[in-house]
């Protein structure tokens, strides 16, 4: 009689061995083919400065709850806070990361492992071609809070941050640069990918004017590929409800204004397209200024729509709006009435609901000092110098 045995392997261990075996055994592919004349990457600065959107208070309020979180590192949260506060911010406390601390986190494997532990899987994986690869979020693997939730979010915000192609990266097995983690997405890249936002965000602030790439299966992708998926899909499809193919189509569009990638067509396509999701906005508005993650349809008063699903949706709303032309923006006081309940809300909210929507919260911070041209560290730090002076007892001479 023989005995019978079978082998069930855990997923995450079949996932940590599938990323392995990929960044060591398979032949290196093809680099893919991409014209890259520029080192540092596009800068897209805002347009508007509406004192009506949010006061320097509300600003200084909002923005001093959502320091960086502390405790436990988790990826997807850094991301969000150096999005949020830049590479250069310093809080003055050790409870808060810097921005020079968060941005080593994301780069240097080294400073990754003094946070998440020697043993955890690492964030960046070096290919055998020298490309660089970021370990993707899956649900059941045991790092999970330390992989990247979104693909190519982490490249999108290092060009964010002004990194030049050229700015180092420390793997685990060798040292590259934003380059190769770069032409790793480009590689990997295929018209059938889940998620293209953050690609196409890639693409704009550092390849553009190129108008094209082969990627690692020989498909030519251009930019009218690019506008198909970002335009022609239904409106709520899309990671946080379609609101970053929004964001991708204005960064395309603000980095063209020097770049001159697009074609005429192209142009006047994203702008029509912008323009007429502006419109739907101020349809579905609820009257005290949010919207829904179903944000395509009217908000309706007997609905409940909980506080994070309303503060993600209209906070990247208007993030992408604060960088859209004029051409293709809502009336103002459809902005004003959205960003005044935005900041009313972050102000009031409880703290164990922003710490858990960090995400969603640091966007609509953001969106808020986009819309007053401010720099979030910048203006935080101002608002922490004005309350110390006003806290200073005034010195009076010897008599």
């Amino acid at each position: 009689m023989s005995a019978r045995f079978t082998w069930a392997v855990p997923p995450a261990i079949l996932f940590a061995l599938c990323l392995l075996y990929r960044a060591t055994a398979l032949p290196p592919p093809a680099a893919p083919s991409v014209l890259l004349t520029r080192d540092t990457p596009a800068v897209i600065a805002p347009r508007y400065n509406d004192p009506r959107v949010a006061t320097n208070e509300q600003l200084a309020r909002a923005l001093d709850r959502l320091k960086p979180p502390a405790g436990a590192p988790n990826t997807n949260h850094i991301i969000h806070a150096l999005r949020l506060w830049g590479p250069n911010a310093d809080f003055g406390d050790a409870r808060f990361l810097s921005g020079p601390a968060m941005l080593a986190y994301l780069t240097d494997d080294r400073a990754f492992q003094q946070m998440a532990g020697e043993a955890a899987a690492p964030l960046l994986v070096m290919e055998k071609s020298g490309r660089i690869i970021v370990r993707p979020w899956t649900a059941d693997h045991p790092a999970a809070a330390t992989a990247s939730v979104h693909v190519d979010d982490l490249l999108a915000t290092l060009g964010e941050c002004g990194l030049p192609l050229a700015a180092p990266i420390v793997t685990r097995t060798g040292a590259g640069t934003v380059r190769d983690l770069l032409l790793g997405s480009l590689g990997r890249y295929h018209l059938n990918q889940l998620e293209f936002e953050w690609t196409t965000i890639s693409f704009a602030r550092y390849a553009c004017p190129a108008r094209w790439w082969i990627n690692d299966y020989g498909q030519r992708i251009n930019i009218d590929d690019l506008l198909r998926l970002l335009i022609d899909l239904p409106l709520r499809d899309g990671v946080c409800a379609g609101t970053h193919r929004l964001e991708a189509l204005v960064v395309l569009l603000a980095a063209d204004e020097r770049a001159r990638a697009l074609s005429d067509r192209q142009r006047r396509r994203i702008v029509a397209h912008l323009s007429e999701v502006s419109g739907l906005l101020m349809s579905t508005q609820s009257p005290e200024g949010y919207w829904r993650r179903e944000w395509q349809r009217p908000a309706t008063t007997n609905a409940t729509t909980p506080l994070a699903d309303r503060i993600l949706a209209t906070g990247h709303h208007l993030e992408w709006l604060a960088l859209a032309p004029e051409a293709a923006q809502p009336s103002r006081e459809c902005i004003v009435r959205a960003a005044q309940w935005l900041a009313r809300s972050m102000i009031e909210v409880d703290q164990a609901t922003l710490s858990a929507e960090y995400g969603p919260f640091s966007h609509a911070a953001r969106a808020l000092c986009l819309w007053r041209s401010q720099e979030p560290f910048q203006a935080w730090r101002a608002a922490q110098s004005q309350l110390a002076r006003r806290q200073t007892p005034p010195q009076h001479a010897d008599e």
